[in-house]
């Protein structure tokens, strides 16, 4: 026992060890990064699942509940017994009532595989706190509360086409993994949404839930990615993360705008009018975006990058029926 003890002290230190490097990146501590490395807030990431409306996975060592009739422990339903049917699942108090042969069906228990698809454009890689560094912890947070649930969790990095993968894997005891992979990350050149989807899709043999992290800020618009996972059998959520002056910009008379993965500079003179058309134009694309998703039963969440993640996770992500 003490031996057990000091391994899962040990395990726990590194996991620890390895989030609180990630403050170093930027000078400003951000308090999504405090919650987390926090031991507490991940014990209560452990009481989380990640919700899907339709599952496809084989497995039965997950939580998640399957449309299969599988024996286990808890019951579903009952059907007619037929020639060749397991003798040992008769309900005989069924019969003893009924006066016929009926099996209990038990409720199966399956592996949800999690794709965790993030954006390591050059667009990501800006804001106060850092989009991609923000990004970076919450498919963290994600992959370990769905490790944590014995789920099925792999991630793919993309830009302007598809980067690094990690493999699928299993377990708690793979979260070290899963997160050295996350802390070597660098970002690329601009976001094509389209052509990377259909990379990942070209080569992905599981369906189940793509959770996509990225700011959206893609040549070929959203609508080709989204339609791409939608094609090969996935289930997409869409977090769709901005920055707090995205939302409301701090910038006042004359101003050189950089765009970061094109490199175009744009000289304005910015007053409050040219202030409130960006933010109806902002506020439209950020629309359009919510509509396309909801036409198509795509969740949809955006998400500013200035909320805690230990409050976008425990309470957003819950009240969109992202978690539960």
């Amino acid at each position: 026992m003490r031996t057990t003890q000091r391994s899962i002290r040990r395990w726990w230190q590194a996991v620890h060890r390895r989030l609180r490097s990630w403050e170093l990146e930027t000078p400003t501590a951000r308090a999504g990064e405090q919650s987390l490395v926090d031991e507490a807030f991940l014990r209560r990431l452990e009481r989380l699942v990640i919700l899907a409306r339709n599952m496809s996975s084989t497995g039965l060592i997950g939580e998640h509940r399957s449309r299969r009739r599988a024996t286990s422990f808890e019951f579903a339903d009952y059907r007619r017994y037929v020639a060749g049917d397991d003798l040992r699942r008769i309900d005989w108090n069924a019969y003893g009532r009924l006066e016929g042969l009926f099996l209990k069906l038990t409720e199966a228990k399956e592996d949800l595989p999690i794709h965790l698809l993030l954006d390591c454009s050059r667009s990501m890689n800006w804001g106060s706190p850092n989009k991609f560094v923000y990004a970076k912890q919450l498919v963290a947070a994600l992959g370990y509360l769905a490790l944590s649930r014995f789920d099925a969790v792999t991630v793919a990095t993309f830009g302007e086409r598809l980067y690094d993968r990690f493999p699928m894997v299993r377990g708690k005891h793979q979260a070290l993994s899963l997160l050295s992979f996350l802390d070597n990350l660098a970002v690329g050149e601009h976001t094509d949404l389209g052509s990377s989807m259909m990379a990942y899709c070209s080569t992905n043999r599981r369906r189940g839930l793509a959770i996509l992290v990225s700011d959206l800020h893609t040549r070929d618009g959203h609508e080709p990615g989204l339609i791409q996972l939608l094609q090969s059998g996935l289930e997409p959520h869409v977090l769709h993360l901005v920055d707090p002056q995205e939302l409301a910009p701090r910038v006042k008379g004359e101003a050189e705008i950089f765009d970061l993965e094109s490199g175009e500079v744009v000289e304005l003179l910015v007053g409050p009018e040219v202030i409130r058309q960006y933010q109806e134009r902002f506020d439209s694309w950020c629309g359009d975006v919510k509509a396309f998703c909801h036409q198509r039963d795509i969740s949809y969440l955006r998400v500013d990058t200035s909320i805690p993640l230990e409050q976008l996770i425990l309470k957003d992500m819950r009240q969109a029926r992202v978690v539960r």
